[in-house]
């Protein structure tokens, strides 16, 4: 991989693993430790945008202050993402304008710039007033917040307001569920394991 692209790949790796606290911050940690990231592994995902990348921006520059070094790198970064979206989702399913509303891209995965061994790192967009409904998978899951406030739940409990740097954890197969206010969500997320298995709807099971 061009080092133009290697580069700012590890800065928003070592930033993450610098930076990232609270619950299940050391399961990704230990997983993150043993992924192969030498330029050997890397490759270039091949740049992709999507209509919810028009938010990324927005997000960036609302998560500077809460963490400098990551949003630094995410700006370098911006311009090689590659975007992409559940093929089994669609407006049917989960809403009327949805899909131009989501988006993630790996940073460690199939589409990433490491493909990664059973793990998952990446980016979730999720635009303004939108619900990402109930929805689970056997892979272990953390989000850490870099906007806010959203509103998260768990085993279709009552949603809970989350604020702009806060950690969540998802245990296999637990459903969640993610809603969305006047602002667009932009997390840091994690497949610790079992990720070759997508995520399925709650009504779908």
């Amino acid at each position: 991989m061009n080092d133009n692209i290697y580069a700012p790949a590890m800065w928003v790796i070592e930033a993450i693993r610098t930076s990232l606290k609270g619950e299940g911050a050391a399961d990704v940690k230990a997983r993150l430790a043993v992924q192969n990231l030498s330029p050997g592994a890397a490759v270039d995902p091949g740049a992709r945008r999507l209509p919810a990348t028009r938010f990324f921006a927005e997000c960036v520059a609302a998560c500077m202050f809460l963490a400098h070094d990551v949003a630094a790198a995410l700006a370098e970064i911006e311009e090689f993402l590659h975007w992409k979206q559940n093929p089994n989702y669609s407006d049917a399913v989960m809403g009327e304008g949805y899909m131009e509303n989501y988006a993630y891209a790996e940073i460690i995965g199939p589409d990433g710039f490491f493909p990664g061994d059973d793990f998952l790192l990446g980016f979730m967009l999720l635009g303004p007033r939108r619900l990402y409904p109930d929805h689970y998978h056997p892979a272990p899951e953390l989000y850490w917040l870099l906007t806010g406030p959203s509103d998260w739940r768990q085993d279709k409990s009552e949603f809970r307001s989350r604020a702009a740097g806060e950690t969540i954890w998802h245990p296999p197969r637990m459903s969640h569920a993610t809603r969305t206010g006047d602002s667009p969500l932009l997390a840091i997320w994690a497949w610790t394991r079992h990720v070759g298995v997508p995520a399925r709807l709650v009504e779908e099971a």
